[in-house]
């Protein structure tokens, strides 16, 4: 029963994301190269709702990444950490979370943008980083 009341106050993006996603996507690399990506991603309810846990397993011909992250709503947004465990990086989030979007600041041992965008049963995830050879991640996930 206090389960069902937490969730309830949860943050109405945070509750449409919950679950299992799988997708694929493009990897761009530095020098411009391009790569396919296979993606399996998790979302879960934390902190009696207002907190989300976001896990991305994602793989292509030449790397694999493997993303955890808590953010948190706040009075002033959505905050927390991150941390990728195959170059083990970490780092700080921050930004907003509004309707169906969701746009991230994210710090540390690599920086960059991430937006997540919910439509429907699909959602994209868009990155932009500087750091370990990577310039950005482009991927679209449905619920698997």
């Amino acid at each position: 029963m206090v389960s069902s009341l937490a969730h309830a106050d949860a943050t109405p993006l945070f509750k449409k994301l919950v679950g299992s996603w799988q997708g694929a996507g493009d990897l761009v690399l530095e020098d411009g190269t391009r790569e396919q990506l296979s993606c399996r991603g998790y979302y879960g309810l934390k902190s009696e709702g207002n907190g989300l846990s976001i896990v991305s397993l994602c793989s292509s011909p030449t790397r694999k990444f493997e993303l955890r992250s808590l953010v948190t709503e706040t009075a002033t947004g959505v905050a927390g950490q991150w941390e990728e465990r195959t170059f083990h990086a970490t780092g700080d989030v921050s930004g907003s979370a509004s309707g169906t979007t969701m746009n991230l600041n994210f710090s540390g041992t690599i920086e960059g943008t991430i937006s997540i965008a919910l439509t429907g049963q699909t959602h994209s995830v868009n990155v932009s980083a500087a750091g370990a050879g990577i310039k950005g991640i482009s991927i679209s996930l449905t619920r698997g």
